[in-house]
């Protein structure tokens, strides 16, 4: 019995990002570490994904582009609109931002989230490092 225990993944994270070696690293370093894990590329997904998957971790990136040459701001979908429908969805989920846009607009949309009532817990910045992933997958375990 004590095998089952052990074997049951301690947190359910989802990851959106539309770079899916983002998506693949991060995903393999929380398995890793006992998360249940599934990660979304296509920005069409997220809604369904977090509805089937009812996380309670999301790292997800601000710029979720259709193609290199466009970002999803310019159409009105960006890491904002996520946070709308995490909102509307009264999300308790805990939020890591992770983008490779500026610092500033990243602490201004974390911000942005909070006052929303999400659960903004921090950021990372691409490019990030494995070691840092694999910290506070582990921290935020405890």
């Amino acid at each position: 019995m004590g095998n089952e225990s052990t074997k049951k993944p301690f947190r359910k994270l989802l990851v959106i990002d539309d770079n899916s070696d983002i998506t693949d690293i991060i995903g393999e370093v929380a398995r890793v570490a006992g998360y249940d894990v599934l990660c979304v590329n296509d920005y069409r997904e997220v809604k369904a994904a977090y509805r089937k998957f009812i996380p309670d971790l999301i790292f997800v990136d601000l710029d979720l582009g259709v193609d290199k040459d466009m970002d999803m701001s310019e159409i009105g979908y960006d890491g904002l609109a996520i946070f709308d429908f995490f909102a509307e969805s009264k999300s308790n989920a805990k939020i890591v931002v992770v983008s490779g846009m500026g610092k500033e607009k990243i602490e201004v949309t974390a911000n942005i989230g909070r006052e929303m009532n999400l659960n903004v817990i921090g950021s990372i910045a691409k490019p990030f490092s494995i070691e840092r992933i694999d910290q506070l997958l582990l921290k935020l375990k405890r």
